[in-house]
Order: C-alpha cells, then structure tokens, then sequence
C-alpha cells in the first residue's frame, strides 16, 4: 500500500476546510455545505481505515515524508499500530459527529462550522501521526484555534464569547509555554525530530547532547518535560488547569461539547505519550533518570488530583453539560495518570482508556444534546423519564452512562481494570486514589441514570424530532457496546488489537530503530 495514504490523512481535512467557503458562495445552500463536511469527513474516514490496515499488515512503523524531505530536517508523519488506532477512532467519531450536525446546526454560521470543524479533525490527526516536535506545535495550533471559534459559535450570546476568550487566551498560554521548551530542545539536541531526539537521550548516535557532562543536562531535560506536561494538562483540561473546560461545554452546540471532551482534550494526552514515552521512555542516560523519575512522579500525582477533584465537582453540578465536562476532568486525569507511570502496561491502559472514554464521552453529549434539545432545558432534574419519553437518546445515555462507570460487560469495565493493574504495579496509593475516584464518580454517573430513567416525566417534548441526529447517535452507542464486549470475552481480539500496539512500542529504541531503518 502506498505511504502516500500516511500523508493524505491529515491533508484531506484541511482541503475540505479551504473549500468549505467556496461551496457556501457557489451553493448558498445549508444541506449541501453539510453534504460537503460529510463527504471529506467520509474521504478521511476511509483512508485512515487503509492506514490502519497498512499499519497491522506491517511488523514496522510506517512513515511518510513531508515534501521528500528527510529527518531531521524534513516533517515525517507516523503511522504505527498504536497510532492507527487513535487515528482510525478520531475519524469515526467526527464523521459521527458532522452526521450529527445536519440537522443540529441551523443557524447562519453553518459555513464556519463546517470550516472549523474539517480544521480541527485536521490538528487532531496531525498531533496523532506527526514525528517531529515542532509540528506538534503547529497542530495543536491548528486544534486550537478552530476549536476556540466553535466555542464561540453562538456568537451573539454573552457566555460563548466569554469562555471561548478564556479557552483561547489559556490554550494561547500553553501553547507559548511549549514553544520555551523546544527552544530548549534544539539548543540541547539540535534537532526537532522525535526519532532523533529518542535516540539521542537513550545514548545512541554519538554523545550530541550539547549540555552532557555539564552538570546542566538533567536540569535542561526536567524543564523540557515540566514545561510540556504543563502545556499538555492545559490542552487536556487536567487539575489545575481544567477551569476552562466547564464553563466552555455550556456555551459550545453539544456536538462541539462531544468534539472537545471525546477528541480534542486527546490532543494533550497523546503529545505528554510522544514526550515523556516515546523520548525519555525506557532506559535512558544515566543523568537524566532522576529528573524524568522526578517529572513522571509529578505527572501521575496531578492525574490523581484531578480524578479525586474532577468527581467530586460532578456531584454537586445541577447543569448536565457540566457535570459532563467535569467527568472529562476525572477521566483525563486517569490517562494522564497512565502515562505518568512509563511503563507499557501503563500505555496499554492510556490506548484502550482514550478509546473507550473517546466513544462513550462522545456519545453521551451527542445523546444528552438531543434530550436538551427535546425538554428546553440542561437541569438535571429537568431530564427526568427521557428513557421513556425519548428512547433511542435515551438508550445512547444509558449506554455511555453505563460505559464511564465501568460496568460490566461494557468497555469502560476493562479500562477501569488495565488501569487499575497499571497503577498497581507502579504504586498501590494510586490504585487506591483511583478505585476512590471511581466510586465518587460512579454516584454522579448513577444519579443522572436513575433520573433518566426511574423518575417521571416532568417536561413535555419541544421541537421536531431529529432523527437522523438520533440515528448517527445509536450507531455509535450500539458500536462501543458491541467492540466492547468482544474486546472483554475475546482474548484473541484484544491481542491482535492492542497488544500488538503495545508490543510494538514497548521498547523505544527498538522502536526507533524500526523507524529509522523504514526511512532509508
């Protein structure tokens, strides 16, 4: 299969983000911007399954580079079993999402919407398969500043404009923060190539450190990291810095709330994955050990604050897109706490947790959107009997409800589980905080359930029906329940699936080499 697929699976929606304002001026017509947005949302889908192919059929990693240029000097793009995998999941979900949208999004902004949204699936998949540091910079620029716009998409409202200003100047900070530290990484490296910058901390290819034996190379590669991870919990709405992500889910269109929670706070955990794994994973200089130990330790500390924290606030929201948002909290703690502990149990748990919370999260606001829709209300209480009253969003809830708890047979179960082995293996306390968490968050997941579905009715239905909103919405719900159950009774399924991903990763420098050698 051609490499060129690799390349094309960031570029296609980005086309179609370019085109976006031409169709509206040709057509003038709603249906067909939208038709446009699905059709590139399709395209993508479809190649990123033929990367995903490609990727399984291949012992290596696949790589193409940008304009034939190589590393280090050239931007190569990745595509392994692990990234496969979240590629392949961030195309199913927006394309569910845009599906969502024809009906949901009426205003006149339609134009932009699609715009920005094609822009962001861009910036995600660019995070995911980019191999060079500095154009992580670039993508999540790209994720950022499109996702700031569709915040603010209720433009002539007071609250969408107030937190989309505050999302903005916040991802701004982060983002600058980033940019110190890859001035710190190419004065110390002189490169901005993850492959580069991997084997050259592990001790291959020459001493070429600038700051090693100085005594400085420790302290140079501690702010590095720290200032990455800082950025990154900015990105993932991670305690202390989630107090954007609440207030940004009220003011955003639900599908814009289930982009942000199921696909963009992915952008922080798998830029933290390429930094802290990918290039001080493993068995690492000798001088530099204690300050990544140190950083690692930090990082999966702040992960469990922000679990604890994250669910405790969703016990006390009356709003439901809140509570929503601080359940993200919980969960991007979790990831955050799986790739702190370095070791590839700990990223098996980071892959199949952001898969599982990307499905179910999604899920749950495109289902609780349309319940909004329905009752004209965001209450809680206001949301009482919408299983009965409203049954296929009300089955998609109940679903994803049931997946963020960690229910058996669902796949929120066997995440909750690898992350729990995880944590154990690296430190009990944190298996504990995290079975603590759980259980604080399971009361607010239960609340809302037993709501929506033992209480009356106390609302009648506004509004037309969207079904084909409903539709894209089940679809999603019956698959997370269907692969989830397989991956759970299928050990045969869960190897090929993951495993592989993991074995594939598990030694950086092999990894590395493996990347390397596929460039010649």
């Amino acid at each position: 299969m051609s490499p060129h697929v690799i390349g094309l699976i960031p570029f296609i929606p980005v086309l179609g983000a370019f085109l976006t304002p031409l169709v509206y001026l040709v057509s003038r017509s709603r249906l067909t911007v939208f038709a446009h947005g699905v059709l590139f949302t399709l395209i993508t889908l479809a190649l990123s399954i033929l990367g995903f192919i490609q990727a399984y059929e291949s012992d290596t990693p696949q790589a193409y580079l940008m304009g034939g240029w190589p590393p280090p000097l050239g931007i190569t793009y990745t595509l392994d079993k692990l990234t496969g995998i979240l590629a392949l999941t961030t195309s199913l979900v927006l394309t569910v999402i845009m599906v969502y949208s024809v009906e949901y999004i009426v205003d006149d902004g339609y134009p932009w919407y699609v715009t920005l949204m094609l822009g962001v699936f861009s910036g995600i998949l660019g995070v995911i398969m980019t191999s060079d540091v500095f154009n992580l910079f670039v993508m999540l620029e790209v994720t950022g500043v499109s996702s700031y716009g569709l915040v603010m998409y209720y433009r002539h409202r007071a609250g969408p404009i107030v937190s989309g200003i505050k999302y903005a100047f916040v991802g701004a900070m982060g983002t600058t923060l980033y940019l110190l530290a890859l001035a710190i990484i190419y004065d110390v490296y002189g490169s901005l190539n993850l492959m580069d910058l991997s084997l050259k901390t592990h001790g291959y290819r020459g001493s070429s450190i600038t700051y090693m034996g100085t005594g400085y190379d420790a302290v140079a590669i501690g702010l590095i990291m720290a200032i990455s991870f800082w950025t990154f919990s900015i990105k993932s709405g991670v305690f202390p810095n989630h107090f954007w992500l609440p207030d940004a889910h009220p003011a955003a269109p639900s599908p814009v709330s289930a982009l942000l929670s199921g696909l963009v706070v992915n952008t922080g955990a798998v830029g933290l994955y390429k930094i802290l794994y990918l290039i001080y994973g493993g068995s690492i200089l000798d001088s530099l050990t204690p300050a990544r130990d140190a950083i690692s330790f930090l990082i999966v500390l702040t992960g469990a604050f922000s679990a604890i924290i994250g669910a405790l606030l969703m016990n006390i929201q009356e709003d439901v897109k809140r509570m929503i948002a601080y359940s993200t909290v919980m969960n991007t703690g979790y990831i955050f706490m799986s790739i702190g502990i370095l070791s590839p149990l700990g990223i098996l748990a980071f892959l199949y947790y952001t898969v599982v919370h990307s499905l179910a999260k999604s899920t749950l606001f495109l289902s609780t959107g349309l319940l909004i829709k329905y009752t004209g209300s965001r209450r809680i209480n206001d949301l009482a009997g919408s299983f009965k009253t409203h049954i296929i969003p009300g089955v998609a809830s109940v679903i994803s409800l049931l997946t963020l708890s960690g229910i058996p047979p669902l796949p929120g179960f066997l995440g909750k589980l690898l992350l729990y082995n995880a944590l154990f293996s690296y430190n009990p306390v944190f298996a504990i905080v995290m079975l603590i968490a759980s259980a604080i968050g399971l009361l607010a997941y239960m609340r809302l359930f037993f709501i929506l579905v033992f209480e009356a009715p106390t609302r009648k239905t506004i509004g037309k029906r969207f079904l084909l909103s409903e539709a894209s919405t089940l679809a999603i719900a019956l698959f997370t329940s269907i692969v989830g159950i397989l991956l759970l009774f299928s050990q045969d399924f869960f190897d090929a699936l993951f495993m592989e991903s993991i074995n594939q990763v598990a030694d950086v420098v092999k990894y590395m080499e493996q990347l390397a050698s596929s460039l010649i």
